[in-house]
């Protein structure tokens, strides 16, 4: 009975259940008592319990499933399949049979330690970022209070180059894609417009303006409005076609019915693996010492941009970048232009030649 008298004290005691908590109060008479119980099973039947809400025992891997469906509309193909596969590999089988208000900073702290040990810093603070993501929703949709990632610390990552190819090696590669048509084409837009992959087999023919010279990247959708593929930073800009560029293009055959400037016989367009792998064997046709992959000519781009002297923001605004400090890593490239830079400086010229600036300047006052 949840409503009794107490013998002992004389007063009436509520022993109820909520939940997984038990709870137990002496009142002082039987109507108090009775107001009180069904005050606490109208919060359990709310999830309410004491003025804190209860939060639902929903596992990992459960959550999982539903924050990949939530996502799947928000982000690029390429960044949901990426995703998808962290959640999949990585930390489901960590964290899975867990329920979320048991994963602790110090459960996150276990995993980035076990992690760090066969993987670069890079590759776990992207487990950390997607993990952080998840949380934040989780939070959202009240599955826990709080995200425990907020007192998780990033490992620190030394600044590296980004690779890139010499014009020599970049030209090699363009030499060993000639029997490809597709794969030089693919190849020489890396190289001349530093579009991402999946920016480049999405490309479609209203997308290249060869009377402007102009590359257009912007998102893709069907006849009833539905999106079929989106920017990464969900930006639409254009990159102008330099004349190499605009003749490889213009020789490019098109498919009959296809709107892909790159595609299968059928004209459906190519997946990233295939053209990973395409250009990978290239690479090794030609003899290069690197693993060649479609983002070394993205970085190839940036690079060759910044050796050439162009100015941060606008090398920033031609790959697409949200954040300067992306664009930065290529400053590494333009060694001549911080040379020239620093010579304009008037310090620490020689005595003798400050004495005659001296008197020049007296000289002209007088």
């Amino acid at each position: 009975m949840a409503v009794r008298k107490d013998e002992k004290s004389g007063k009436w005691l509520v022993d109820v259940w909520i939940g997984v908590h038990r709870v137990r109060r002496l009142l002082p008479d039987k109507r108090t008592a009775e107001l009180v119980e069904k005050d606490m099973k109208l919060k359990e039947a709310r999830g309410e319990y004491l003025g804190i809400r209860e939060i639902k025992a929903v596992t990992f891997e459960a959550f999982s499933v539903d924050y990949l469906k939530y996502v799947e509309t928000n982000l690029s193909p390429g960044r949901y399949e990426q995703v998808t596969t962290v959640n999949r590999a990585v930390l489901v089988p960590f964290f899975g049979p867990r329920y979320l208000k048991e994963i602790t900073p110090r459960l996150v702290e276990d995993f980035k330690t076990e992690k760090v040990k066969t993987l670069k810093p890079s590759s776990v603070n992207e487990y950390l970022s997607v993990l952080s993501a998840m949380f934040s929703l989780a939070v959202k949709w009240e599955h826990v209070k709080d995200s425990p990632m907020k007192q998780v610390k990033r490992l620190r990552l030394d600044a590296t180059e980004p690779p890139a190819l010499s014009a020599t090696d970049a030209n090699r590669l363009l030499d060993a894609c000639r029997e490809d048509r597709d794969l030089y084409t693919f190849t020489a837009l890396g190289l001349n417009t530093g579009m991402r992959i999946s920016e480049i087999i999405n490309l479609t023919w209203a997308d290249v303006d060869l009377q402007r010279g102009v590359v257009k990247v912007r998102p893709k959708t069907k006849a009833e409005g539905v999106v079929v593929w989106r920017v990464k930073t969900g930006e639409i800009r254009d990159i102008p076609a330099n004349d190499f560029l605009a003749d490889v293009l213009a020789k490019h055959p098109r498919h009959i019915t296809s709107p892909y400037v790159l595609h299968r016989p059928k004209g459906r367009p190519f997946n990233d693996w295939t053209m990973q792998g395409r250009l990978a064997r290239a690479g090794k046709r030609a003899k290069l010492t690197v693993h060649v992959h479609p983002h070394l000519l993205r970085h190839t781009f940036g690079t060759a941009l910044a050796a050439a002297g162009v100015d941060l923001d606008t090398i920033r605004r031609l790959m697409g970048h949200t954040d300067i400090h992306m664009t930065m890593r290529y400053l590494h490239a333009a060694p001549d232009r911080m040379q020239g830079a620093v010579q304009t400086l008037p310090f620490g010229r020689p005595i003798a030649q400050n004495l005659d600036s001296q008197e020049k300047a007296d000289s002209v006052r007088r």
